[in-house]
């Protein structure tokens, strides 16, 4: 009979602190911990108080964003590369990131994101860990490089590049 009562009082325990905690008032921060104990509504609640961190405000702030995906799969028009094809595929005659940039600016955005390496390992760089990118196109004679290009376009038209 004693097991029972204390087992009893235990679950009543726990039930009062998950009341409890409901009731507390709930700290913004960056991060809110949710209990396994935590009802729908004070989850929704903890997520009301939660707040962006600086990274994460600064991020908000631009507000309007470029994302560019530039790849072998422009020219092989398949959704998904595997990284066996040929780089010579990615057969780009000309490139002028300043006309980029000026659109993205002209249109109210205050960053572009360029993706220079993919799944399938191209790079839009001159890198020296690979040769399967732009230094093995015909692009610039294999001396392009478009991740700078861009970094000087946006530097000039006062854009973030990520």
């Amino acid at each position: 009979m004693k097991l029972k009562t204390c087992i009893t009082s235990l679950a009543l325990l726990e039930s009062l602190v998950c009341i409890s905690a409901q009731n507390a008032k709930i700290i913004p921060a960056n991060t809110i911990a949710i209990a396994p104990t935590d009802s729908k509504e004070l989850i929704i609640e903890k997520a009301a108080h939660v707040i962006p961190s600086k990274n994460q405000l600064d991020a908000l702030r631009n507000e309007f964003i470029a994302f560019i995906h530039f790849g072998p799969n422009t020219f092989t028009r398949m959704e998904w590369g595997n990284g066996m094809e040929d780089p010579k595929i990615f057969d780009l005659k000309e490139l002028d990131t300043d006309q980029w940039c000026k659109s993205l600016k002209d249109a109210g955005m205050k960053m572009v994101i360029l993706t220079v390496k993919h799944h399938d390992g191209f790079v839009l760089w001159q890198s020296r860990y690979t040769d399967h990118g732009i230094m093995s196109t015909n692009f610039r004679d294999g001396k392009g490089d478009i991740l700078r290009d861009l970094s000087k376009s946006c530097q000039k038209y006062g854009l973030k590049l990520g």
